[in-house]
This record gives structure tokens, sequence and C-alpha cells, in this order.
């Protein structure tokens, strides 16, 4: 810029030198001076000329410069200087209001993509063709737990999974989307539906484009679903098969026997039982999950219904030996549905009772406070066989036991627990559970207050 405007200065000056001399000698020429004052003439004119030139550049060019200076520090140029420009200050006026308008656009846009990254549960990575990374959503920091300073590196530096980088790898090499589930094992078992597909401008490769959506909720769903279908299935043909087999034996003679024919039918009577509690278990769980049961709420008093469900399993209790205790905080009360809780509590302690050979169950209420508010815990603790510490994420699940062959021989169909948490979820509330293998569980209802 400098040198541009040295040449242009030193050319304007001789330009302005050369009328000043022309000048001076038609003047000469036309006073018919002698030569030695026609020389004075043409210095004197050719020098007033560009002197006078040079003083009047800076005035020329002092709108250009505050126009530089005030683009360099990205203010808008003033309406007054722009008047001054003229032609040149209408195009830079029209030029600017472009380029604010394309500005505000890029910013707009940019504003909601990052809205909509942000948002997305899918993970989204864009890299370079060089694999410097530029971009990647909370959702793909998250998932993959990529440094705080991720977008300083490539994707081979990053911890990315091994069919992730494959499918990438893949999608650069063919210029073509590359689609696959990716199975991560460790430190996590994790199942993700990825996809990779090149940047591509004018035919030639600019990128690539990562995105991954986490399946492994659903594969376990899909899980949950395979095992409820085959459980609900063995549970339903065992009792099907008993029966089957002893009333065949009655048919074949076992009628007439009195005590044979009280005894299969003592078995018939009981397994049929079973199948009913199996059935109304699922049906009312059902209801439960599809929000169909109807509810009846009103103040009920916690300590009472925490000494009816104690009184009510004592008998079974006292068959095995072992003592129940209560100590419970009077003047407790909830807005909650009383069957609701009875039922929730009598599956607990029902578990507590199945589960312990020797020792007892104890039974406590209280109020605790949390960040989360007010909360009545109802605790019921017993001194059984425990629950191994890789059972506990999974034993809330519907037909899940932990002691399959001890479940059966008790009587349980492995509904009890399920339909106890979604009871407690559906009024607001939680349960937890604590447990040591040969010391004992403690099952824990959480309900608020309000």
């Amino acid at each position: 810029m400098k040198n541009w405007f040295v040449n242009r200065l030193i050319l304007i000056v001789l330009i302005a030198t050369t009328i000043g001399f022309g000048f001076g000698l038609t003047v000469a020429i036309f006073l018919k001076v002698s030569v030695s004052l026609a020389a004075v003439i043409l210095a004197t004119s050719s020098v007033t000329t560009a002197v006078l030139t040079t003083l009047a550049l800076p005035l020329l060019f002092e709108p250009i410069y505050r126009l530089t200076a005030a683009l360099r520090e990205g203010e808008e140029p003033s309406s007054l200087l722009l008047q001054e420009l003229g032609m040149l200050g209408e195009a830079i006026s029209s030029a600017w209001k472009s380029w604010k308008e394309t500005v505000a656009e890029l910013k707009e846009e940019r504003t909601l993509l990052q809205a909509i990254l942000r948002r997305m549960d899918e993970a989204i990575i864009v890299a370079q063709e060089n694999g410097a990374v530029i971009l990647a959503n909370p959702a793909a920091q998250k998932l993959f737990q990529l440094p705080d300073d991720y977008a300083k590196k490539r994707l081979t530096e990053l911890d990315l999974p091994f069919g992730l980088m494959e499918l990438a790898q893949n999608s650069i090499r063919r210029k073509l989307p590359q689609m696959g589930e990716v199975h991560i094992v460790h430190p996590k078992e994790k199942f993700l539906d990825a996809y990779a597909t090149p940047l591509l401008i004018n035919g030639k490769l600019e990128g690539i484009l990562l995105v991954a959506r986490d399946l492994t909720e659903l594969k376990r769903l899909e899980r949950i679903r395979r095992d409820f279908v085959a459980n609900v299935s063995h549970e339903l043909r065992t009792p099907i098969a008993t029966l089957r087999s002893l009333a065949e034996a009655l048919l074949m003679g076992g009628k007439d026997d009195p005590e044979v024919r009280d005894s299969f039918l003592q078995a018939i009577a009981e397994e049929s039982e079973r199948m009913s509690r199996l059935i109304d278990n699922l049906l009312e769980l059902a209801q439960i999950e599809a929000g169909e049961l109807e509810w009846h709420l009103q103040e009920v008093s916690v300590s009472d219904i925490a000494r009816q469900v104690v009184e009510r399993f004592k008998p079974a209790a006292g068959q095995k030996g072992l003592t129940m205790s209560v100590d419970l905080t009077d003047g407790l009360n909830l807005f909650t549905d009383p069957d609701a809780l009875t039922q929730i509590l009598s599956n607990l302690v029902d578990n507590a009772v199945k589960y312990t050979e020797r020792g007892g169950i104890a039974v406590k209420t209280e109020q605790v406070e949390t960040v989360d508010g007010k909360w009545v815990v109802i605790s019921v603790s017993d001194t059984g066989i425990g629950i191994p510490p890789e059972h506990l994420p999974r034993i809330f699940e519907r037909f899940y036991r932990v002691d399959k062959a001890r479940s059966r021989q008790s009587g349980g169909v492995g509904l009890g627990l399920s339909i106890a948490k979604h009871l407690a979820e559906s009024l607001g509330g939680k349960i937890t559970v604590q447990s040591q293998v040969g010391k004992g569980s403690t099952f824990s209802v959480w309900l608020p207050c309000s």
C-alpha cells in the first residue's frame, strides 16, 4: 500500500512539474523575455505548481485515510465521510450494507445450527479431509468423552471406537456414505448405530461427517422384551404341565384312591392359584405401565399402614422362627393411594420373609429432607441371604430372579419387586436397595411429602 502511494505521489508531482514548466514556457514566449529571465520563469512556475500540488494532496487523500482507519477498526463509515467521497462513498455504503446483511444472516444461521446441534441426541463429529476435527456437538463430547481441546486434535488422536474409525476410513477411501452397528465393550458396553459420509464440494473431498446414535437402551429393552416373553411362557408351561400330569394320573386310576385323589386335587388347586396370581400380576403391571390404574388419593397415616402390613405377615414369619420389629414415626401422613402403598410394602415384606432363614425383619418409617425436598422413607430390612452386586441393577426387572430354583420353591413369580417399583414411581417416588451377601438387604420406599 505504501509503495503504491509513493509511486502515485511521484507520478503526480512529475505531472504537475511538467504542467508548470509548460505554463512558464508559454508565458516566456508570449512576453518575449530574455533567455535567463525565461529560465527563471520556467523554474518558478514548475516549482510553484509542484509545491501547491503536493500541499493539496493531503486534503485530497484525507477522506481516504479516515475511511481506511474506520474499516480497519471494523466501524461503519459515517454518512458525512461517504458524502465527501462521492460516487466512491455510495459504492462503499452499498457494499457495507450488503456485507452487514450477509454477516447477520451467517450469525443467525450459525446460532440456529449450534442450537440444533446442542439439542440433538445423536453424536455428531465433523472433520477436515486431513482428519482435523472442526466440530463436535455436546452429545458426541459426552458419548465419546472428548477432551475440552478436541478442536486442536485429529480423529486419530481421539479415543473413538475402532468400528467408527473404520467406517470413516471406508467413507473417505470410497467417497461414499457408510453405515453400520458399532459395538463398544470397554469401559462400558454400548451399541451404536453409526453413519459416516464424505463432504464433497465440486467432487473434491473436503471433510468427513460422523453421526452416531446410542442404541444401548433400546437393546436393553429389546432383551427385556425377549426375556419377558420367554419367562411368561416358562411360568405358564410349568403349572400347565403339572396340571396335565395330575389330571392324567387321576384319570388313570388315581381318583379311586381317596388319599391320592385328595393329594392330587390339592396340588391342582395350588397350581391353579399360582397361575391365577401370575395372570393377575401381569394384568396389574400392564395397567400401571399404561397409566390405566385408577387411583384413590387421600391423606393416610404411614405408620398405620406399616403396622397393618407387619401384622399380616407375622404368622408367616413366626412359622420360620423370624422376629418382626417396627420403628415407626407417629403423625407421619401422606397424600397418596392407601391400597398402592399397602401393596408396595406387602411385596417388600413378603420378599423379606421368603428369603430370610434366621434373624428377623425390621420396618422403619422416617421423614428425610434432601436437596430435592422432603420425603417419607419406609425401609424394610432383613437378615437374609442378600443380593450379589452384579444382580442389583436388574432385580426390579420383570421375572428376574437371583436364585431361580429357590424363587419357584417359595412360590414367587418374579413380579413383586417390579410392581412395587412401578407403583412407587407412579406416586412420584422411587425404591432404593442396599444389600450384602450373607448379611441381608434393605429396601427403601421414598415418597414425596408434597
